[in-house]
């Protein structure tokens, strides 16, 4: 009689092919991960736009002016503090800081500030959520609830 061993473990070459299939599907899977937090993050600041777009129909049902930043920088400490209520502006509710890829601002609009609409109140406003990774990806929405960039 033979003495049959049977086969214990992968041949080389077993071992080469998995690893190729694995490297192909790293190489299609990872561009498109990308792609979907990319999107994932594009949607999160818009949804927070139209949370703004909210919270300004309350504040101006309230003061009969939009509330506004003075500048193009990070506001949305403020944001959360005079338009959300916040009592801890720098925790919420809008994320800020390096954690969220966005930052908030809202600016007045064409009309701007005139009669009992001064300061940091307005006739008419636009918000603004900018990208902190790519300064020409900006989203925008007006008391109109007018949106570009969408």
């Amino acid at each position: 009689m033979k003495n049959i061993q049977s086969q214990i473990g992968v041949t080389l070459m077993e071992l080469v092919v998995t690893l190729a299939i694995l490297g192909i599907l790293a190489a299609i899977g990872t561009p498109v991960l990308l792609g979907n937090i990319r999107a994932a993050k594009n949607a999160e600041a818009q949804n927070t736009l139209k949370a703004i777009y909210l919270m300004q129909k309350n504040f101006f049902a309230e003061n009969y002016c939009y509330y506004v930043n003075s500048g193009k920088s990070d506001n949305t400490s403020l944001i959360n503090q005079y338009l959300l209520g916040s009592s801890t502006p720098s925790t919420g509710p809008i994320t800020i800081g390096g954690n969220n890829d966005f930052y908030f601002y809202i600016l007045p609009g064409p009309i701007g500030s005139t009669g009992s609409c001064t300061g940091t109140n307005s006739n008419d406003y636009v918000a603004y959520a900018q990208s902190r990774s790519d300064a020409n990806l900006i989203y925008s929405l007006n008391q109109q609830n007018i949106k570009t960039g969408f």
